[in-house]
């Protein structure tokens, strides 16, 4: 019974680090060492790459509001990259030729990555500049990324993602979470570099950028080819995409689910390219960060069974394993309140908490016997209220 004491408490262990223990540590690092950022106003020339598949009913006005954002025009490419749009999305940004926009189609619905890669091949622009058809830019915010590549040791640097969320339970504990998720960024950009980026709003320099595996995530990948590299991928409060927020469980189980099978594909060739850098302090990042989230289903289940092995002789550790399944099952409850339309905010963050190690444990599965997600399709919510992440 000796080695499943020891399993347990190391799964116990892995999961107390996972949420808690490398948080603090790097609001320790960020207090301790700091690497301040020289960011100062420069206006180099400029791609914005804005990634479309189907999206006729937005395209027109996330357009619009790009060629109204404060930054040189002459110095802004504004190009839109389409997955094989089959809607009217490529007319629509047809239409905008005449104010500079290009088009960039990929045909047969490659994936977003993909389509990336094609669309990065064709800019002129030094900086570029990624964002989503639904990603509402504030007005400042290609000058306040681009500011920070004044700094020579930085290569990539991701924006914040405000979301507007719905009255729905999902989104009650998606913001809870958003909440949380904030400060860490914040801390690791001050003392390292960003484990990943945000999809909707994120700028890298042209010189770093290499094609990537259209399975594999541009969040992540791009923030690992700018540190192998040898610069830094920071985090820009002030540069912020306003963004819907998933309010269906259905949606966010589907998006937990890609994130699972990306994650384990894409762990491999992480391994790789940072070992063969030598970014031993970033793998670190990454294993700590990452890494530990797309295995934290299994710490968990390894504990579960572990102590309920151990709760056979044990009163300590049955109490230990109640008190397991009692969280799992208020989860549950959370998820079953928020299918009848209740709101109940510990339980909704709990939910979401069971429902997302639950996704990302299927596309762990899906990913192992050789699934692999290049194309996704996005859902699109009515917009209900708006706060910030």
């Amino acid at each position: 019974m000796q080695a499943f004491v020891i399993i347990f408490w190391v799964a116990v262990g892995l999961v107390v680090y996972t949420l808690v223990g490398y948080p603090l540590l790097c609001v320790v690092l960020a207090a301790l060492r700091p690497r301040p950022i020289d960011k100062r106003p420069i206006t180099p020339r400029v791609t914005m790459i804005i990634a479309a598949y189907n999206e006729e009913d937005v395209i027109g006005e996330k357009l619009r509001r790009t060629l109204e954002l404060d930054y040189p025009r002459e110095q802004l490419e504004i190009m839109v990259a389409s997955d094989g749009s089959s809607d009217r999305t490529d007319e629509i940004v047809r239409s905008f030729a005449d104010r500079g926009v290009r088009l960039y189609r990929s045909e047969g619905r490659v994936g977003k990555t993909a389509t990336l890669n094609g669309a990065v091949a064709c800019a002129t622009g030094e900086i570029i500049v990624f964002s989503d058809a639904t990603g509402d830019f504030n007005r400042e915010s290609l000058r306040e990324l681009v500011a920070n590549f004044n700094d020579a040791t930085v290569g990539c640097v991701t924006g914040r993602v405000a979301y507007r969320y719905g009255a729905d339970a999902t989104s009650r504990g998606f913001r809870a979470y958003q909440r949380f998720v904030v400060p860490v960024r914040l801390a690791e950009s001050r003392w390292g570099s960003q484990t990943s980026v945000s999809g909707s709003i994120h700028a890298m320099r042209r010189a770093l950028y290499r094609p990537t595996n259209p399975a594999f995530s541009l969040d992540v990948i791009d923030a690992v080819h700018t540190v192998a590299a040898g610069q830094r991928v920071v985090y820009e409060y002030n540069a912020v995409s306003l963004e819907q927020a998933r309010g269906s469980a259905r949606d966010e189980f589907r998006c937990r689910v890609r994130i699972g099978v990306r994650g384990w594909s894409m762990m491999p060739y992480i391994l790789r390219e940072l070992v063969h850098a030598g970014r031993w302090s970033y793998l670190f990042q990454m294993i700590s960060h990452k890494f530990a989230r797309w295995w934290l289903w299994f710490f968990l289940l390894t504990a579960l069974v572990s102590g309920a092995v151990l709760a056979v002789d044990s009163p300590f550790y049955r109490a230990l394993t109640a008190a397991q399944l009692g969280g799992y099952a208020l989860g549950m409850v959370g998820l079953v309140l928020r299918n009848a339309g209740a709101r109940v905010p510990l339980l909704s963050s709990l939910a979401l908490f069971l429902l997302g190690n639950a996704a990302v444990c299927i596309g762990a599965l899906k990913c192992i016997a050789g699934g692999r997600m290049a194309a996704w399709q996005p859902v699109r919510e009515a917009p209900d209220q708006v706060s910030s992440a």
